[in-house]
């Protein structure tokens, strides 16, 4: 049986982009999963199996319990022999898939079951919006977590990069107040403007509509493209291409710092990977989301040649704009030397004086 696993921010978005699976897999089994009050897992079950509607009471309200007591056992019960079979697997609005996907681990295969898609469903008008949003998905009213303090944005920086497929679809204020001709109308200038922004940030992705064709699921290629620091390729002479900036010396720590809220909020998203004077050794990871921006330290740069290198998406600023400021973070050929001979004497680390 092969499964699609359809991820979204909200339910209405997750329901239409459903209905477009559908269209696709006509004797689709759909399987899809939301939070009620009081750690209710609420399942619903159609398509081409028998139809039901239950509740499973969890004593947490995480994808660890769900995926162990209720979606996997559902999964393995509603799988037909037929290994030609699809089963469009819905879930809970801000749900991970890649979380889903560690949950479910090494357990499809002895059930003959394969992912074949991981699939986004998104708004394309509210995209851009939505990663500038400050509140937390519990905030906005997304899930029922009081505890994830994640954001839209930092939902969408994950999920664009672990889906092969994204199905842009309608609103529900949209669908309810806009009139046919409306620009924020599948097809309109407002959004198709936002779908190019979603293709700009997972040029990797299958854009669904209409009878384009779902993605395919490699686990290799998701693995990769989900690591921090991950850098998606990218074809500069693209109309929508992000501003690549590249410092093949080290940045000065405290300019970098205090450029950071300038390159920050000239751009949607940040992806990319930063050589700091200060821990000369180490690839640190960057990544930023509307006004959220992220370090990890990713260890030792090994095989990889130690530059900075980040992509800006979503950016109405000049590119010589944001280059002139980027620029302006690296150490002079001064400290440059300074710098070589303090990490002689100091192993390794640059200290300032």
């Amino acid at each position: 049986m092969n499964l699609i696993v359809l991820s979204a921010l909200d339910t209405s978005s997750r329901d239409s982009g459903m209905e477009h699976l559908r269209r696709h897999h006509r004797d689709a089994i759909t399987l899809r999963y939301d939070f009620g009050d009081g750690n209710r897992l609420v399942r619903d079950v159609a398509g081409s199996a028998a139809t039901e509607h239950a509740e499973a009471a969890l004593e947490h309200p995480c994808i660890g319990c769900a995926t162990k007591y209720e979606i996997l056992p559902t999964i393995q019960r509603l799988a037909p022999a037929d290994s030609e079979t699809t089963m469009i697997l819905g879930l809970p609005a801000t749900w991970p898939s890649g979380r889903l996907l560690e949950m479910l681990g090494n357990k499809l295969e002895p059930l003959n079951i394969q992912i074949s898609s991981i699939t986004l469903a998104l708004d394309p008008i509210e995209l851009e919006n939505q990663m500038w949003d400050r509140h937390t998905l519990w905030e906005s009213g997304f899930n029922a977590m009081e505890h994830d303090e994640r954001t839209s944005g930092e939902f969408f920086f994950t999920e664009l990069m672990q889906a092969d497929t994204l199905v842009p679809v309608e609103g529900l204020e949209t669908q309810l107040l806009e009139s046919a001709a409306s620009p924020r109308r599948a097809g309109g200038s407002d959004f198709t403007a936002g779908v190019e922004l979603a293709r700009q940030m997972a040029p990797h992705a299958q854009i669904c509509v209409h009878d384009e064709e779902p993605g395919s699921f490699h686990p290799a290629a998701a693995r990769r493209r989900t690591q921090a620091g991950h850098l998606p390729r990218i074809t500069a002479a693209a109309d929508n291409a992000p501003i690549r900036l590249l410092a093949e010396r080290p940045l000065h720590p405290e300019r970098f710092r205090e450029a950071l809220p300038s390159l920050a909020e000239s751009c949607t998203c940040i992806r990319g990977v930063l050589w700091v004077a200060s821990t000369l050794s180490e690839r640190v990871a960057i990544g930023g989301a509307g006004p959220r921006v992220w370090m990890e330290n990713t260890g030792a740069w090994d095989s990889h040649i130690a530059v900075s290198e980040l992509l800006l998406y979503g950016s109405e600023h000049e590119a010589s704009q944001i280059e002139s400021i980027f620029d302006q973070c690296q150490v002079t050929e001064e400290e440059l030397n300074g710098l070589f001979d303090s990490t002689h004497h100091q192993g390794g680390e640059w200290h300032e004086s």
